[in-house]
C-alpha cells in the first residue's frame, strides 16, 4: 500500500514499505530517473532487509514514481524539506537509518550533514565526490529532447536516463536536473557525522572517485560492489546484504 507525506509546498511524496514491518526503520531514497519500486522493491531489497530485522520505508522523490510532478519546484532545498516532511509524518520513536543511491545518496549526505540528529547510520551507494550535474546545460537538453539539437555528453546521459522508464515524464526530469544543477554538491560543506558506509560498483565510471569522500567522514568506510556499474548496482545481492548488515549493526 502506498501512503503519502505532504511537503511544505503541497507536493505529495509517496512512501512504500518493505522488509520487516516490526524492524528498525530505514529510510530509502532512489536515484535520478528511478523510483522506489524499481530501485528497491523490484530488486529484492525487501528480503535482505527482513532477514536483517529492518523495516524499509522507500520514498519516491518528487517528479518520480507515484509522487507528484510539479512543473517547477525541484531546487535542492525542496528535496531536503521533503525528507524533513517524511520524517515528521513517520514520527518514529528514534532516528532511523537511511540508504540512498546516486542522487538519493547526495540528498542524504546533504540532509544528514545539516541535521546531525536525523539519522543514526547511512549507506550511500553510487555517490561521486564531484557533482555530475555540474556540466549540465538544461536548455540544450530540452532542445535535444525535442530533436532540435545535438546534446553534449552530460545532456545525452540525462536525456537518455529520463526516457528509460515509461512511467516517467522525460521533460519533467530534464527540468528537475536543471534546477538541481543550480546548487552543486559540495561534500566538504557539511559531511555526515554518523557512521557511513560508501558503496560503489567496481565498474561504475560515474562514481569512480567515491573513496575521495572518506577523509571528510568522522566514521566512514568504503566497499566496492563487485562486477556492477552505476545503473545495475542496486540489483546486486552483495550490495543488499552488506548494506542491510551495516545498518542492522548500528540500529540494533
Amino acid at each position: 500500500m502506498t501512503v503519502f507525506a505532504m511537503a511544505p509546498d503541497g507536493v505529495r511524496i509517496a512512501l512504500h514499505e518493505l522488509g520487516d514491518p516490526d524492524g528498525a526503520p530505514v529510510l530509502m531514497i532512489h536515484g535520478f530517473s528511478s523510483n522506489a519500486r524499481r530501485n528497491w522493491i523490484g530488486s529484492g531489497w525487501g528480503a535482505a532487509l527482513a532477514e536483517a530485522g529492518l523495516r524499509g520505508i522507500a520514498m519516491d522523490l518528487r517528479g518520480h514514481g507515484e509522487s507528484d510532478r510539479p512543473s517547477t519546484g525541484y531546487d535542492v532545498p525542496r528535496f531536503v524539506a521533503d525528507v524533513d516532511a517524511v520524517l515528521e509524518q513517520l514520527a518514529l520513536d528514534e532516528p532511523p537509518g537511511a540508504i540512498g543511491y546516486s542522487m538519493g545518496a547526495r540528498l542524504l549526505w546533504r540532509h544528514a550533514g545539516t541535521r546531525p540528529h536525523a539519522f543514526r547510520a547511512l549507506v550511500l551507494g553510487g555517490l561521486p565526490a564531484s557533482d555530475p550535474f555540474e556540466r549540465f546545460d538544461v536548455d540544450l537538453a530540452r532542445r535535444a529532447l525535442a530533436g532540435e539539437a545535438e546534446p553534449g555528453p552530460m545532456e545525452s546521459f540525462i536525456v537518455d536516463l529520463a526516457a528509460v522508464f515509461p512511467e516517467h515524464d522525460p521533460a519533467t526530469l530534464v527540468t528537475l536536473a536543471g534546477e538541481v544543477s543550480r546548487t552543486l554538491f559540495d561534500p566538504a560543506q557539511a559531511p555526515p557525522a554518523v557512521p557511513t558506509l560508501l558503496m560503489t560498483g567496481a565498474k561504475d565510471t560515474r562514481a569512480d572517485d567515491t573513496r575521495e569522500l572518506l577523509p571528510l567522514l568522522a566514521d566512514g568506510r568504503f566497499e566496492e560492489i563487485p562486477g556492477r556499474d552505476h545503473v545495475n548496482a542496486p540489483t546486486s545481492g552483495a550490495f543488499r546484504r552488506r548494506a542491510s548488515a551495516f545498518l542492522a549493526e548500528h540500529l540494533g
